[in-house]
């Protein structure tokens, strides 16, 4: 058999076999690629060394996400603070809709401690998040969910006040002082406009009298940093884009998104030193279906 011919029969021979291998498909789970914006609203974790703030003072912006990145990638929470406060993370390759579960948001809710966080997502236009659609929750058709919700606050220089706030609606109240928390301001220097917009979800706080302690009611479906028995496996929520809609609340139909934002959603405050309701984000990302070899 001559040189040419022993060449093309091993060729088959590794054709043959290439052929015959085994593949299979799985889900797993990709951390988002970077955080683009921490624009938290005042709260008791906000410069608190408990929230891995330490001795730094962050007065930029950059330095914010800095902090955020730095937290998120070992895992730890970030405070979005009171209503408003929020975060937003972005996917080197975009995210598709599949219809199912595409996107996590991993928080640190635990049975009666929920801080429901509202998330958004976005398509990118230019190299920044486009228009901002939200993800259907199980609160969407609660009567006391307030859409075009404006809240803004101010520093507060009075005892046991850290910050005051009035919103769009009449309604005012304020920002209070923890004990385990004795930073000088709860106020994030960075954030040049304290006022923010979204979705104000209805107060889950309810006071136990028998164990003697505040409960922080879990919704149903659809928020970060809840404890639902529908949506939740652990730590985490799982979300679908296929729940994302406009302003108007009707199906947005994205097939593909690149950004995620997580706004803490609840207005509202417990005692017994629990203090203002914020949510906490400790990861978000997204699943994809990769193809293995056996």
């Amino acid at each position: 058999m001559g040189k040419y011919a022993c060449l093309l029969l091993l060729a088959a021979a590794a054709a043959a076999c290439n052929t015959s291998e085994k593949t299979s498909t799985v889900e797993v789970e990709e951390p988002a690629s970077a955080v683009t914006e921490y624009t938290p609203a005042p709260g008791q974790f906000i410069n608190s060394t408990d929230a891995g703030f330490g001795d730094r003072t962050i007065t930029t912006p950059e330095e914010a996400v800095a902090y955020a990145e730095e937290r998120l990638s070992r895992g730890l929470y970030v405070s979005l603070g009171g209503w408003g406060g929020y975060i937003v993370a972005e996917f080197d390759e975009p995210v598709a809709n599949t219809g199912g579960y595409d996107l996590y948001v991993t928080g640190n809710a635990f049975d009666g401690s929920s801080e429901p966080g509202v998330v958004w997502v976005a398509v990118r236009e230019n190299g920044a998040p486009g228009t901002w659609y939200r993800l259907r929750g199980s609160e969407d058709d609660n009567d006391e969910t307030i859409y075009d919700y404006e809240a803004t606050y101010a520093p507060s220089d009075e005892e046991g006040i850290a910050a005051e706030w009035h919103d769009n609606r009449d309604g005012k109240g304020t920002i209070d002082r923890i004990g385990v928390h004795s930073q000088a301001s709860y106020v994030p220097a960075w954030v040049p406009s304290l006022t923010y917009r979204g979705i104000r979800l209805p107060d889950n706080v309810t006071f136990d009298e028998a164990a003697n302690k505040y409960i922080m009611t879990a919704f149903g479906w659809g928020y970060a940093d809840n404890w639902s028995a529908t949506d939740r496996t652990g730590a985490k929520n799982r979300f679908r884009i296929a729940d994302a809609v406009d302003a108007d609340g009707q199906p947005a139909d994205l097939p593909q998104i690149d950004y995620v934002k997580v706004q803490t959603g609840i207005n509202a405050k417990a005692g017994n030193g629990v203090g203002e309701i914020s949510t906490e984000v400790c990861g978000i990302g997204c699943y994809r279906t990769v193809t293995r070899r056996e």
